[in-house]
């Protein structure tokens, strides 16, 4: 199985280090790592720079995160595909869990696995205190834990680009609805950072009201009987 890790990266300069020597440092690495930087202005650019040429970097302008993964898909070549957001981690053994069962299992087409979450430990205590996360892993339904197969992905469609926030959560539901045959692996994969420039806290009012068009969406795919998009 040819695995190809996608990374879309806006404004991360503090964190996208760590989220790429995640992926670098896997006990079973990927055949190739695309980082597309979307338009940031920041000093993202010369950060990435420091992983050329093992990590392939592409640029362009702030069209948002879902046409980033749109374009960083197609100039991929994998038959597997892997995300990871730019301030988030993955534990060494993810791609290696991961691989061997999607690979041993013909019928599958996903699989995913627990996410941790934690407050960036770079946060003073007064911000990180503000913070609630849970205890303990959880199932992670998120792009950061899945590995999915690439004729899978492209039959459930690609990211909706008019989507700013909740790109996951409608391409989710909409693959729900198409019968993705996916399984929660055990495992603890990824680890979810939580810090004021999380997307979802930015732009938590279009989050909100995003995951309702989704939701909304994925009712009127499930009464036209999957016809899609």
């Amino acid at each position: 199985m040819r695995i190809s890790t996608i990374m879309a990266v806006y404004n991360a300069e503090r964190y996208v280090s760590q989220a790429l020597d995640s992926v670098l440092g896997q006990t079973a690495p990927p055949d190739e790592i695309i980082a597309i930087d979307d338009g940031s202005s920041d000093g993202t650019p010369d950060v990435l720079r420091q992983f050329a040429p093992r990590v392939r970097i592409i640029h362009q302008r702030n069209y948002g995160v879902s046409r980033a993964l749109n374009v960083a898909i197609t100039e991929s070549t994998g038959d597997a595909l892997a995300f990871l957001d730019c301030d988030d981690v993955w534990l060494p053994d993810k791609l290696k869990i991961q691989s061997a069962v999607l690979s041993s299992e013909k019928d599958l087409e996903a699989v995913f696995g627990f996410v941790q979450q934690f407050v960036s430990p770079d946060l003073n205590l007064e911000i990180a205190q503000k913070y609630i996360v849970p205890d303990a892993p959880q199932p992670g339904i998120s792009k950061n834990s899945m590995l999915i197969h690439r004729r899978a992905f492209e039959r459930i469609g690609p990211f909706n680009e008019q989507l700013a926030t909740s790109d996951f959560v409608e391409w989710y539901a909409r693959a729900n609805v198409l019968g993705l045959r996916w399984r929660m692996l055990p495992e603890l994969v990824a680890l979810r950072r939580h810090h004021p420039n999380n997307a979802g806290r930015r732009l938590r009012s279009t989050q909100h009201d995003e995951i309702l068009k989704a939701l909304k969406h994925s009712l009127d795919l499930r009464r036209r009987g999957g016809n899609s998009y």
